[in-house]
């Protein structure tokens, strides 16, 4: 109950040094979204030019694997990673302008083969994706995907149906969210992490780039029950529910009752920090 109580409350973290781990200091290696896969996590990069990784492996020691793409056309501006409900080892990832890879990742190997490409729905040519979750509804896979926003526009928040055979969506719901903290250089969502509860939580960051003068502030959007139905929290509970300085998260999962954040300032490269909830 205690803990449950903290929870609601804003948690402010000071200190740069606060716990993090370096995983790379090294801007090319920085981390846009993370998914759980064999005793680490998958975790993908938003870079853009030839020889720098799009998805890597993360083992529990924090040490970083490259993968390599099985096609010459490499993925632009990934930005999150998410399992493929039902089926093992299958993550769909996705770029900011909504297309969308279907994969599967060898254990053993980590050989990469490519199912399928496709587009999310109902995007406008100015919104930028950041996060992607999925969730296994009792009606099948329902895809969660959030446009980052900005100080001038709220945030965008997309509930989906999957139809995994036809690669198409239907029962598309839009929800906006314009939230208070940062309070410059605004992305309401940077990243989306999913509980096993149904409760979406985002990432809201302040977009300054590699000096270490970013903030990131933790929400809950609301929860997305059985149905498949998400239910936004009302404006007036949208308080974040931890503030940290000198950080901007871009990857969170949640992992055995913790919250998993990974953090980049540019120049750095990503950190690592572990939350007990």
């Amino acid at each position: 109950m205690n803990k449950l109580f903290l929870l609601l409350l804003p948690i402010f973290l000071i200190s740069q040094e606060d716990g993090w781990q370096h995983i790379q200091k090294s801007r090319k290696n920085t981390i846009s979204g993370i998914a759980a896969f064999k005793n680490g996590n998958l975790v993908v990069h938003d870079n853009k030019n030839k020889n720098q990784p799009r998805i890597s492996y993360i083992d529990n020691k924090l040490r970083i694997t490259k993968l390599i793409w099985p096609e010459t056309e490499l993925p632009q501006d990934l930005e999150a990673v998410a399992i493929f409900p039902g089926i093992q080892h299958r993550f769909i990832l996705m770029e900011s302008k909504g297309k969308c890879y279907e994969i599967i990742v060898d254990p053993k190997g980590f050989r990469i083969d490519l199912i399928n490409t496709f587009t999310l729905p109902g995007l406008s040519p100015r919104m930028n994706l950041e996060g992607l979750t999925i969730f296994e509804s009792g009606q099948g896979a329902v895809f969660i995907y959030g446009d980052r926003g900005s100080n001038s526009r709220p945030s965008t928040l997309f509930t989906a149906f999957f139809n995994p055979k036809k690669k198409s969506f239907y029962e598309l719901n839009q929800f906006e969210f314009d939230l208070p903290i940062p309070k410059k250089y605004r992305r309401n969502i940077s990243d989306l992490a999913l509980k096993s509860t149904g409760k979406i939580w985002t990432s809201a960051t302040s977009a300054t780039e590699g000096d270490g003068s970013s903030t990131t502030a933790i929400y809950e959007l609301g929860e997305i029950n059985n149905a498949g139905t998400f239910t936004p929290n009302h404006p007036n509970l949208l308080k974040p529910i931890m503030v940290i300085a000198k950080r901007k998260v871009e990857a969170m999962i949640f992992q055995n009752r913790h919250l998993v954040l990974i953090a980049n300032n540019k120049n750095l490269g990503p950190s690592y920090k572990k939350f007990e909830l």
